[in-house]
């Protein structure tokens, strides 16, 4: 087999390569291969090693047959064989907007409005089950069924109360029919005693449809020759979904707090995403997010952030952040709560910007660059340096500004790095896309008045009048959930209802006390205009009575007006006779909702807090103060903020209130500054700060910017900017310092150009020059 190999040979002027006929055995023809690679590999960096110590000498790049270089123009031409030698490879580039993304932990968990418990609101004995778990359910399917003793006696109420009532109604007709036989006060007594039974029944039936019990059970109840069948309490499900968990049996006694049934709505799951607290000003509402599942590694979940919570975890320090997926119709659900995985989050694409493979991009430290391939022959290739503007970095992408690059631009993406080094830095000399990129600025060295300061950690406090607990008055169960987390809420507004007996109890009480005044008012008017001894000493009976009555009534008017019912509810109770079958969960301040756990249906405690509202207009900054600082601290005293999450934004305020005690664990005084404004994105509770307190200002100094300031050591040095344009390192001396600046007393003249931003990246630029 007859092929060509390439030898190299020193030649004034650089290296280059010439081309010998060979012809290699077949068997040698891997070696042949090989030895062909490493030649062209060691003539391409020669050449380039000897293209860099030419022109960092300050000559002319002088051509060879592999290389020519033009630093000025930043102008590269490459031989066919010196292209392949060091395999030269490049792609085009597209101009589709590039996007960032945040990876943060995800868990599914089932919406709040689509899971839910099925109780019972009597106490009892299982029956009869219709439902096991695992099946799907419609809502008011009825699950199972509860023998219970109050039932029992509640339909002993009725049946009796109505006999009682037809009674008395009789009773009545007759001695109406005789009345003119009769005494007066007989007619009195039976309209009262017909009327006390009404009452009474009409409690009944108040309790019993207060039960969720249905009014035409109730009518076949009290039809006339009617043999009622034994009654059971039914359970139904509050909501459409799967029955996932059910822990009964028939026979087992069981109590009105207790869940039975859990049922959850499989068609939509929330996503529950914990960001960093560092990273809560990267979220915004509508990104784009994907869910990978630690179940379904190779697919994923697409969605969008519709929710932002606003409470910090107090352990974890972790932000909740929600999006919604949704399993498929029609089949069996793939996705389950409780799944957990892993979510990123894609910040919105910036404008004008490019992605480019990792490998294309060229940082030397003074310049970020690209090879971009401007023409190519069969014999020859020409590349061209473009500076970029970086917006991100990644392992795989950079993200660059348009401008320098054009649509359909190929840039070098394999040997990028071994051409970058024909353009080795000699000099501190930034293109203007590698100020943007850093973020340079250059200012005059100024005079300034420095603070005299002492620094404590903090965190950032809701005031206890504007941060809320709401839980129910009293025990029962969640019924229904009217706000979303993150919602506002004014103060008053009904953010759930709870299913209580004891508030079902409240009303029928009220009610009857209601009846019962009205009724005795009736009596006092008949007895009132009846002059006799007899009835002069009744009357004072009814009178203090209905006085009793009448306190009792308003008493429990009271009770129900302090556990949320309103006027008009009241009003209802008392002229429709028609109960209030939940109790209204009322906020007592306006805020936001930032947190809540429950579901509807689920048992709670009076004492057990439901939702957590917080105002977060201007929040308190919380300061811990050591011993050693207590000199330093006095009331008044400016203060600077800056929250862990984001350095860059400082907020001012006063210290206005003291602790004025050591607590005895942490052994710290606590402060309390109230900010002076404001703030742009509101602040979490709990979130945590740095606070800068203030203690006097000194005389006017030279100074600068901590950030323009490096150090190596005890040296500390800065970077001026020449007349044409390229940076020197100094050195300097600095004296004192607070937490903006840091003064200079030796080493720089007023007025001179300083770096007061991206010294850092400016201290790597100068370690790349040779």
């Amino acid at each position: 087999m007859a092929s060509r190999c390439l030898a190299y040979q020193d030649m004034p002027g650089g290296l280059f390569l010439q081309e010998d006929r060979v012809v290699p055995h077949h068997t040698d023809y891997d070696r042949w291969r090989l030895i062909r690679s490493v030649v062209f590999a060691s003539g391409g960096l020669l050449t380039i090693a000897v293209g860099i110590l030419l022109a960092h000498e300050g000559h002319a790049p002088l051509p060879s047959k592999g290389s020519r270089v033009d630093l000025a123009r930043g102008h590269i031409l490459l031989t066919r064989d010196a292209r392949d030698a060091l395999d030269v490879q490049s792609e085009e580039v597209g101009f589709q907007p590039a996007s960032e993304s945040l990876k943060a932990y995800a868990s599914l968990v089932s919406a709040w409005d689509r899971h839910a418990f099925a109780t019972s609101r009597l106490p009892g004995r299982i029956v009869k089950l219709h439902i096991h778990p695992g099946q799907h359910v419609k809502s008011g399917t009825m699950l199972a069924e509860v023998e219970s003793q109050e039932l029992e006696i509640l339909r002993l109420e009725l049946v009796n109360g109505e006999v009682e009532a037809l009674q008395a109604a009789e009773v009545l007709a007759l001695k109406r029919t005789a009345e003119g036989a009769l005494p007066g006060q007989d007619v009195q007594e039976a309209e009262t005693r017909m009327q006390q039974t009404r009452n009474a029944l009409d409690i009944a039936k108040g309790k019993w449809l207060s039960l969720g019990l249905s009014e035409t059970g109730l009518g076949e109840l009290l039809r006339p020759g009617s043999k009622a069948p034994r009654l059971y309490m039914p359970i139904f499900s509050p909501i459409s979904g799967t029955v996932i968990h059910s822990d009964l049996s028939l026979g087992k006694v069981i109590e009105p707090s207790e869940h039975l049934f859990e049922i959850v709505d499989l068609t939509r799951l929330s996503v529950r995403i914990d960001v960093l607290e560092k990273d809560i000003h990267r979220i915004a509402l509508g990104q784009k997010i994907e869910v990978h599942l630690t179940a379904y590694p190779n697919e994923v979940f697409p969605g969008t952030v519709h929710l932002i919570g606003l409470h910090l975890d107090p352990a974890t320090h972790l932000n909740a952040v929600w999006t919604e997926l949704a399993n498929p119709e029609g089949r069996e659900p793939r996705l389950l709560p409780g799944m957990y995985g892993e979510a990123h989050i894609e910040s919105p694409p910036s404008s004008g910007t490019i992605s480019v493979p990792s490998t294309a991009f060229i940082n030397d430290g003074v310049d970020r660059f690209v090879l971009v391939e401007a023409a190519r022959t069969a014999e020859v290739s020409e590349f061209l340096k473009k500076s970029v503007t970086v917006v991100r970095e990644s392992p795989d992408t950079v993200v660059l500004r348009t401008g320098s690059l054009l649509p359909g631009d190929r840039v070098v993406t394999r040997g990028s790095h071994e051409l970058g080094n024909f353009f080795v830095p000699g000099v501190l000399r930034l293109s203007p896309e590698t100020r943007q990129t850093i973020g340079l600025r250059v200012e005059p060295l100024g005079v300034y008045s420095l603070d005299s300061t002492v620094e404590v950690p903090a965190s950032v406090e809701v005031p206890p009048n504007r941060r809320t607990t709401v839980a129910a008055p009293l025990s029962g169960a969640q019924l229904r959930i009217f706000v979303e987390r993150g919602q506002q809420v004014k103060a008053g507004q009904v953010v759930a209802e709870v299913s209580s007996l004891e508030v079902q109890t409240l009303q029928l009480e009220l009610l009857r006390e209601h009846l019962t005044v009205d009724l005795l008012d009736k009596r006092v008017e008949q007895v009132r205009d009846i002059n006799q001894l007899l009835a002069r000493q009744r009357l004072v009976e009814l009178r203090n009575s209905l006085a009793i009555s009448r306190n009792r009534r308003d008493h429990l008017q009271e009770r129900l007006t302090i556990l949320g019912f309103s006027a008009e509810q009241l009003d209802s109770l008392k002229r429709k006779q028609q109960i209030t079958a939940a109790l209204p969960v009322r906020v007592s301040t306006a805020g936001i909702v930032v947190s809540f756990n429950k579901v509807m249906g689920q048992a709670i405690r009076a004492d057990e807090p439901l939702f957590e509202v917080h105002d977060l207009r201007r929040p308190w900054v919380h300061g811990y103060v050591s011993e050693q600082l207590l000199p330093s601290i006095r009331l008044g005293q400016v203060a600077r903020v800056r929250c862990i999450s984001d350095t860059q934004q400082v907020l001012t305020g006063k210290v206005v209130r003291s602790g004025r005690s050591f607590g005895g664990t942490h052994r710290t005084l606590s402060v309390w500054v109230e900010l002076d404004e404001e703030p742009d994105i509101p602040l979490r509770h709990n979130q945590m700060a740095r606070l800068t307190l203030v203690q006097g200002t000194t005389s006017p100094t030279t100074a600068l910017p901590h950030e323009a300031v490096v150090r190596e050591g005890s040296q500390a040095f800065v970077f001026v900017q020449k007349e044409d344009g390229t940076l020197e390192r100094r050195l300097v001396e600095t004296g004192r310092e607070d937490d903006r600046r840091v003064e200079v007393s030796r080493g720089l003249l007023p007025g001179e150009p300083v770096a007061v931003t991206a010294a850092s990246a400016l201290q790597t630029a100068y370690a790349s020059l040779r």
